[in-house]
């Protein structure tokens, strides 16, 4: 029974033993996150070794600790999100700790391809309906009449019909095609943020003399496609959410240009 109980304690004396000399062949890293501008700790960011499993994130305090790193010189990286990463060479000895500061920055985060929506705007990202936006600065070149020239061919599942070639006659525009045979099948027009009633502002007449247009005018004739920012189409139910029936047959919202502080 004693030799049970010797062996039992020199087995307990073994492994804390083997356990100190791993902790002596190996180092630490200590240190702390701050704020660049404000000096104030932050917390919650990553911070790793670089080509190696070894990683922690900081405390409140904005304070680390990294224990377990190979002696030598390593690279520690700090990162979070909305900050630009910031990364440092410590070298570790055996037994030893290595301490290391970082001043972290914030970083300005790329907002993406904005859309106007009808409500707003979102980012072409965060958009779960389908949207179409045409570059007005691509769409008005050559020989540009209206606006409904500048939609022709760039929008997919939207189709522009010439009526005839008088000048400023109106076009068939079909979004995601006809939906019904009697009624219109004309989308809604929006004009910063105001809709316009979709009816030609010139009536189609019938006179022995002949003199009648045969077909009514474009309702937008009155827009300069010089003066356009940007163009959208909302093809989707999610157009007859925003706007009601009006927009069942799909919604064109375009932007004019305004005026912008700074130099002319």
């Amino acid at each position: 029974m004693a030799v049970v109980r010797y062996l039992y304690a020199a087995l307990v004396a073994l492994f804390f033993t083997a356990q100190l000399s791993a902790q002596e062949s190996t180092g630490s890293v200590r240190g702390q996150v701050v704020d660049s501008t404000s000096q104030q700790p932050l917390s919650s960011v990553t911070v790793r070794i670089e080509g190696t499993t070894r990683g922690t994130l900081t405390r409140e305090d904005g304070g680390f600790t990294l224990t377990g790193i190979a002696p030598g010189l390593h690279r520690v990286r700090a990162t979070r999100i909305g900050y630009s990463s910031k990364a440092q060479e410590v070298t570790v000895t055996a037994g030893g700790t290595a301490t290391v500061q970082f001043s972290m920055g914030a970083l300005a985060a790329n907002l993406g391809e904005i859309v106007v929506t009808g409500y707003g705007t979102q980012r072409r990202l965060a958009i779960t309906g389908s949207v179409a936006t045409i570059d007005p600065e691509a769409a008005n070149v050559g020989v540009t009449p209206n606006v409904n020239s500048m939609i022709q061919g760039r929008a997919a599942g939207v189709n522009v019909t010439q009526n005839s070639g008088e000048p400023g006659a109106a076009a068939q525009v079909r979004i995601r095609g006809g939906t019904s045979i009697t009624a219109s099948n004309e989308p809604l027009y929006v004009i910063d943020g105001i809709p316009i009633q979709n009816n030609d502002t010139e009536g189609a007449g019938v006179g022995i003399s002949g003199n009648s247009p045969p077909l009514g005018r474009s309702p937008l004739n009155l827009l300069n496609p010089s003066d356009i920012a940007s163009i959208s189409i909302l093809k989707d139910a999610s157009a007859t959410a925003i706007y009601g029936s009006r927009g069942a047959n799909g919604v064109v919202l375009i932007e004019t240009k305004k005026g912008s502080h700074g130099a002319a």
